[in-house]
């Protein structure tokens, strides 16, 4: 699994972090004139009040966190994983096709409880390298890709481009730290998290809330626990709940 950063709020500016953030508290000034003049007051005020405004809109209506979006290149992961992330509706997403992509030699993700465990890995192994063989047969036969695509696995590797803005990543990485959530899920948006930081510092004020902070740490404490495997999936139900209020 790969994540890359393509593209910005800011990206080609002279400093990326800081025009994204004026942006955003510029979008925040609702209660002044928004015009041309009002953008070019936030632009002349130093760091350290823009780093204020920035800390009181981490608490606020994320309303005007929309203005600030990041475009991401997400490369082998399973169809199993982009199944679900796409369902964030409020995000947009270009994926590799199969339908007229011939697939032949394909690359396949692996669940850790299958690769733990030798003998089912074998077994899994054999069952991928049987489905290949029969891809290749049919589209050798005659078969539309389209058509042959029908029998290739969940756990195929594909590639994503995804476009979100701030709100949306703070609200899924949020709604995704549980451990009840898939781990390529998890791992993916750890990525995505790390590259924000990476060119705009600031944003961890949004995606790294003290909330959310102390809702991952008791789950820790909870899953430590020496009580039944269902007490614990109940207890973390009701911290997830909890993520979704904060």
């Amino acid at each position: 699994m790969q994540v890359q950063l393509i593209d910005y709020t800011g990206a080609g500016a002279k400093d990326p972090a800081r025009y994204a953030a004026e942006r955003l508290v510029f979008t925040k000034k609702t209660r002044l004139t928004m015009d041309r003049k009002t953008l070019e007051a936030v632009e002349g005020l130093p760091w350290s009040e823009i780093e204020d405004e920035l800390r009181y809109m981490a608490k606020t209506i994320p309303s005007s966190w929309e203005f600030v979006t990041y475009t991401f290149l997400i490369n082998d992961v399973t169809r199993g994983f982009t199944h679900q992330f796409v369902r964030t509706r409020t995000g947009s997403y270009a994926q590799q096709t199969m339908r007229v992509l011939r697939m032949c030699g394909w690359e396949y993700g692996t669940g850790p409880t299958i690769f733990r465990d030798e003998a089912l890995r074998q077994k899994y192994d054999e069952a991928m390298g049987a489905i290949d063989s029969v891809y290749s047969q049919l589209i050798k036969s005659g078969a539309a890709i389209e058509d042959a695509r029908g029998v290739l696995p969940t756990n195929i590797h594909t590639n994503i481009v995804a476009k979100f803005d701030l709100r949306v990543m703070a609200d899924m990485l949020r709604k995704r730290a549980s451990s009840r959530t898939q781990g390529e899920y998890r791992d993916v948006l750890e990525g995505m998290k790390a590259e924000i930081m990476r060119v705009h510092p600031w944003a961890s004020l949004f995606l790294s809330r003290s909330a959310d902070a102390s809702a991952q740490e008791l789950e820790k404490e909870v899953l430590a626990l020496e009580i039944p495997q269902e007490k614990k999936t109940e207890i973390v139900k009701l911290i997830d709940q909890m993520r979704q209020l904060s």
